[in-house]
Order: C-alpha cells, then sequence, then structure tokens
C-alpha cells in the first residue's frame, strides 16, 4: 500500500489523467448498458424468473436448466452480470459455496449490446463475435455444472411485485457501485505502471484493462485475437466480478477457465471466418467520448443513474441513521 501511494504521488498526472478518463467510461459507457441488465438479474433471481423459463427445457435436458438459463443470461447481460446471478442464487441458498465457485468460471460474458456498440453498429460482425465468445462459455458449463442442481426455492410468503422490484434496484445500485469504484481503482494502478514503464504494450494494457482492446483493433490488430482478449476479460473485470461476488471465486480455476475460453474464441474466429466471411473479420472498435456538440442529455442521465445508485445504497444500509447515532454517541 505504501508502494502505491508513493507511486501516486511520483506519477500524479498520469494517475489523475487515467482516473478522469475511467470515470467518463463509467458515466458514459458502464452504467446506462449495466443497469438495467443489473435489474434483471436481481429481479430474475428474486422473483424466481430463472425458473420459470427453465421449465420447457427442463424436461429435455440432463443437466439443471436452471443453471444454463443463468450461463446464457450471463452471456447477454454483461461481464459483472453473470456473477450478480451467481452471488444472487448462493445469498438465495440455492446453491452452496463451493457450487458456486464453479458456476461463476462460465458465467461470464461482454453482452452484445457492448460488443453492437464496440463493433460500430455491425450487427452482423456484432453477433458472429458474440456467438464466438458464447459458446466456449456453454461448452465448459455443460463440463462444470453437470453435478450441480439448484434447490427448490424455500416456501415463503410471495412478496409484492412493487416490493420484489425495488430489492432489485437497491442490489443492483449496490452491485453498480462495486464495479465503478473498482474501475476507478484499477485506472490509478494503471496510471502507476504508464508512469513507471512509460510505454506499456497495447496487448498488455488491454488484459489488464479490456477497454484498451479497442486502441489494439485500430492499430490494425487481428480480430480474432481482439476477440480472444474480449473472451478473457481482463484483470479489472475479473476484480469486478470478485467484487459482485464478495470474493466467493476459486481464482486458480476462473483464471485457467478463462484462458481456456479465449484461446476456443480465437479457434472459433479463425475457423468461422474462413468458413463464413472468407477470413476476413471487418472490425470498426473506436473509443467512446463525448463530445461538445452532444445532446446535453447524454451527459446528464448517467450522472442521474450514479445519482440515484448511491441514494439507494445509502437507503438500503441506512447510514444515514448509523451516522446520526454515532455522533448521539
Amino acid at each position: 500500500m505504501m508502494i502505491l501511494l508513493i507511486g501516486a504521488v511520483c506519477f500524479h498526472g498520469q494517475v489523475s489523467s487515467a482516473v478522469i478518463t475511467a470515470g467518463k467510461r463509467c458515466l458514459i459507457s458502464v452504467l446506462p448498458s449495466l443497469y438495467l441488465f443489473s435489474i434483471i438479474a436481481a429481479f430474475s433471481v428474486k422473483a424466481g424468473l430463472l425458473e420459470t423459463l427453465a421449465q420447457p427445457f427442463q424436461r429435455v435436458l440432463k443437466t439443471d436448466a436452471v443453471l444454463l438459463m443463468t450461463v446464457l443470461f450471463s452471456q447477454i447481460g454483461g461481464y459483472p452480470v453473470g456473477a450478480q446471478l451467481v452471488h444472487g442464487m448462493y445469498q438465495e441458498r440455492r446453491i452452496s459455496e463451493e457450487q458456486s465457485r464453479i458456476l461463476i468460471c462460465p458465467c461470464m460474458g461482454c453482452g452484445f449490446g457492448f460488443l453492437l456498440a464496440s463493433f460500430g453498429g455491425n450487427t452482423a460482425t456484432a453477433l458472429f463475435v458474440w456467438m464466438m465468445m458464447s459458446i466456449p462459455n456453454l461448452i465448459l458449463a455443460l463440463f462444470l455444472i453437470r453435478n450441480i442442481h439448484t434447490e427448490p426455492r424455500e416456501s415463503r410468503q410471495k412478496k409484492p411485485f412493487a416490493l420484489l422490484l425495488t430489492e432489485s434496484v437497491e442490489s443492483a445500485a449496490s452491485s453498480m457501485l462495486k464495479v465503478t469504484s473498482m474501475i476507478l481503482a484499477f485506472s490509478a494502478v494503471m496510471g502507476i505502471a504508464e508512469g513507471i514503464f512509460s510505454d506499456l504494450p497495447v496487448i498488455v494494457r488491454s488484459i489488464l484493462e479490456i477497454s484498451n482492446v479497442s486502441e489494439y483493433a485500430q492499430r490494425g490488430g487481428s480480430p480474432a485475437l481482439t476477440a480472444c482478449l474480449l473472451s478473457f476479460g481482463g484483470i479489472c473485470v475479473h476484480l469486478q466480478i470478485g467484487a459482485v461476488c464478495e470474493n466467493h471465486i476459486a481464482w486458480g480455476k476462473f483464471w485457467l477457465c478463462r484462458m481456456v475460453t479465449a484461446g476456443m474464441t480465437y479457434g472459433l474466429c479463425i475457423l468461422g471466418g474462413n468458413i463464413l466471411m472468407s477470413g476476413k473479420i471487418p472490425v470498426f472498435l473506436y473509443e467512446t467520448s463525448v463530445t461538445d456538440g452532444q445532446d446535453v442529455t447524454f451527459r446528464i442521465v448517467p450522472g442521474c443513474c450514479l445519482l440515484l445508485m448511491s441514494v439507494l445504497v445509502l437507503k438500503k444500509y441506512d447510514f444515514c441513521n448509523k451516522i446520526l447515532t454515532n455522533h448521539k454517541k
């Protein structure tokens, strides 16, 4: 910790620039794209929506359909959404802690919405890459979850829809604040690293922080390797998932699984590109930014989301009353 403090002082310029850039990325990209999916994920667990969706497939599949539905939803929602689903099931006592450590390994996808924005609105390319990234996770899930079965939901009085929705929004707010806090903290460390090494290779920076993959693609990087890096997710995303899961992760097994799925994605992209696209996968990754000419609502709405999340988290943990109580003492 002392080394980080010294580094932050010595390279305050790089740290400041990295944190400001990360903060803009959280407001412009992360919160708008993930907050709604995070609410849906929390509601799916609390209201038993996953069980309802899985019922038609339960008789056909030999494995637990609820778990496969969880893996599939994680591929659609985005990187931390799968972790929120798994952790929610663990908190509901549907799966054990050891089972949650196994299930989290394939429940990681960058989400189709993120890919669509990253590939410049090219739906065909985004869909192709999304499939090449999702298939390895689904294959991995079939091997990992074959001996895992969810426990029946505890018999309890059914909560009204309004209460379930409120609890889901509060849970999503807590998860998103963990994610954004980890992004900001990791960006500061990246600023120190860039100050020390001055010019880290873009591949290394992409492995550490996945948002750097746009720079790699813009420099003419391999499209298949770009998809491979997106499948791996980056260390910063892994730490976000650890924060959402409250560190209920077997890191060695998790990283091994991410490397396996990333390798499979690379191979599938090469094979699929040769078959479907004559070996060419067009990539139009870009760094999202806000210019002065853009609509002011594009700046205000994400900030309102952040303010709402902060208020909900304060309400959930009753911080204000605790502060007043301690002050009176």
